[in-house]
């Protein structure tokens, strides 16, 4: 609704209001006798009733029709720009990333290690994985509902608090089973940081820049590059030597150096994301919960902090010129919400009613019921197709690409010939590291490729494409023996697999309102983990077949998902988020 027709809709109370010489009108009813209804107080009814309605009208049918608050907020947002707070914003829910990718890269180059420490078979094996996979799952479908209810800032604080906990846990564990049950623990911690990290990055930045979406992948490929590199470093001088016999209590203990190495890394990010910097909650989420006093503040505090000058005026844009906050009336709001603001944060409220928010809160965490609910809208006639078909990429993506990357240590041990010594495992973990380098650019490319006239949609296709190519030429390099080629394959998958994990991650966002972004982004990431769960398991038995069979049921699913990403009906390049 415009100004100019909340102008007109006052004009026609005060009108209906003729003859009360007061302007105040005593009427019965669930307030008691007596309430006061000013024309203020009707207009702004009105005016917030008519909102809701909107809004449920617009989640009901799965359409993108944006409201005029919200059309508002993304010109606000387009000219606080991209500045100090947007780049830190960047860089700390990009610590989520790198931790993400970099317990996945942990687990497969553990694995090997594991394996041997318990003498697990190939079988068996890939319950490891399986078990990081199932908490990464359980960890997305609980942060992001809780994100869209309670807010980004929750998940975003204790995330990596969880990951540190059960990874410290996981490096002193006993037996092969503790070893899993902690992973899951593990994964449960960080599963939530891709849906609820990357929401929060895309309702900060103007629509103009939302190609640097895709710059978060530069950090998920970091994430793998940090810890290729440091089990390099300790991994082969602590471990068992690749042939003889091993006192695997004393010589064994690389893979629990390196999962150490990796919690104290997780305890910094932790310490500089809660620390460092103080991170405000997303001013879409305030406004899809009418928290409209709350979004200019924060919008205010933004401007300042990338060193634009907010007027104090509630009535006027802290971001917009004088001609154009006349035009925006929303945000006149604000002045009768400074009074809520004020009680919500009065000393005796707080104390009274911490304990009871507390309480409402972990009970909403666990309402199974309402969660389901949230999902509701992602299945309107509207929205149905882009829902299945996004969910649908996620997981087959997600079994294509497991199956070749939480085995490549295990792929690459199993054709290098035994040597005495380290040598053979030095060699492993060197490829593994040029294998996570390779994907860097990965995610710089397609930040170029998905403004082009490629757009976000051929962009995935052309990258998962190659990607299947590649695999190819690994399986025919691998069984030759052929070392130079090997390492030449597996880092053009590395580059062109980063490429397409980018722009999905951007698209995912981008293609559903915020309302239920954080949802729709946590159900597709759970899918991808579900699928994770069952293929370490899958490619172990395929293993006891053939080393090749696994690469070739991954390059059929690869070329499956180019088949679903060419079906999606929306483009998102020219879309606000």
């Amino acid at each position: 609704m415009l100004a100019s027709e909340y102008t007109e809709e006052a004009r026609i109370v005060a009108d209906d209001m003729a003859g009360e010489s007061s302007g105040v009108v005593r009427r019965s009813g669930a307030h008691g006798p007596g309430a006061e209804h000013t024309p203020e107080r009707n207009v702004q009814a009105a005016k917030t009733a008519e909102s809701e309605e909107t809004e449920e009208m617009h989640l009901d049918n799965g359409t993108d029709t944006e409201s005029d608050e919200e059309l508002e907020l993304n010109r606000m947002i387009s000219n606080i720009g991209f500045g100090r707070y947007q780049r830190r914003v960047l860089a700390l829910c990009g610590l989520g990333w790198t931790a993400d990718n970099a317990w996945m890269q942990c687990t497969a180059c553990i694995l090997p290690r594991v394996q041997r420490h318990y003498g697990v078979s190939n079988a068996k094996i890939g319950l490891m994985s399986s078990s990081m996979f199932l908490g990464l799952m359980c960890g997305a479908l609980v942060w992001g509902p809780v994100s869209d209810r309670f807010g980004r800032l929750i998940p975003y604080r204790w995330t990596l608090v969880v990951s540190a906990t059960f990874g410290l846990l996981a490096s002193a564990s006993p037996s092969f089973a503790l070893l899993c049950v902690c992973l899951f623990g593990l994964g449960s911690g960080v599963g939530g940081n891709m849906p609820v990290d990357g929401a929060i990055f895309l309702e900060f930045i103007p629509r103009e820049k939302r190609h640097l979406l895709t710059m978060l992948s530069v950090f998920f490929s970091l994430g793998s590059v940090v810890t290729s590199a440091v089990a390099l470093a300790l991994l082969p001088p602590f471990s068992c030597p690749d042939a003889g016999p091993c006192n695997v209590a004393v010589e064994n203990n690389g893979w629990r150096y390196l999962l150490v190495t990796m919690s104290l890394l997780t305890i910094v990010m932790v310490v500089l994301r809660n620390g460092w910097f103080r991170l405000y909650e997303t001013p879409k989420f305030l406004l899809q919960n009418k928290r409209r006093a709350d979004v200019v503040m924060v919008l205010k505090k933004v401007a300042t902090f990338n060193g634009k000058k907010a007027r104090d005026d509630a009535q006027s844009s802290p971001i917009l010129s004088e001609s154009e906050s006349e035009s925006h009336a929303w945000l006149e709001w604000p002045e009768a919400d400074v009074d809520c603001v004020s009680q919500r944060t009065d000393a005796g409220h707080v104390s009274r009613g911490w304990m009871h928010g507390a309480v409402s809160r972990v009970r909403g965490a666990v309402n199974v019921s309402s969660h389901i609910k949230l999902l509701r809208p992602l299945f309107a006639p509207g929205l149905r197709r882009t829902t299945l078909l996004v969910w649908a990429i996620w997981g087959i993506v997600a079994m294509g690409f497991t199956m070749f990357n939480v085995f490549l240590p295990k792929l690459l041990e199993t054709h290098a010939p035994p040597s005495p010594g380290h040598s053979t495992q030095i060699a492993v973990y060197r490829d593994s590291l040029i294998y996570a380098i390779s994907g860097v650019p990965g995610s710089l490319l397609g930040a170029w490729m998905v403004d082009t006239r490629l757009g976000r949609i051929y962009s995935m296709v052309l990258a998962t494409s190659i990607s299947g190519v590649a695999l190819i030429g690994f399986a025919f390099a691998a069984k030759a023996h052929i070392s130079a080629l090997t390492v030449v394959a597996s880092s053009v998958f590395g580059l062109t697999s980063t490429l397409m994990f980018a722009v999905i991650y951007a698209y995912t966002p981008e293609v559903f309102r915020p309302a239920v972004r954080g949802t729709a982004c946590g159900m597709a990431s759970a899918v991808g983990r579900v699928v994770g769960i069952v293929a370490p398991l899958v490619t172990g038995l395929l293993l006891e077949i053939s080393t090749s069979v696994p690469l070739y049921v991954s390059v059929a699913l690869l070329w499956m998902a180019a088949g679903c990403m060419f079906m999606l009906p929306i483009e998102t390049r020219d879309i606000a988020a």
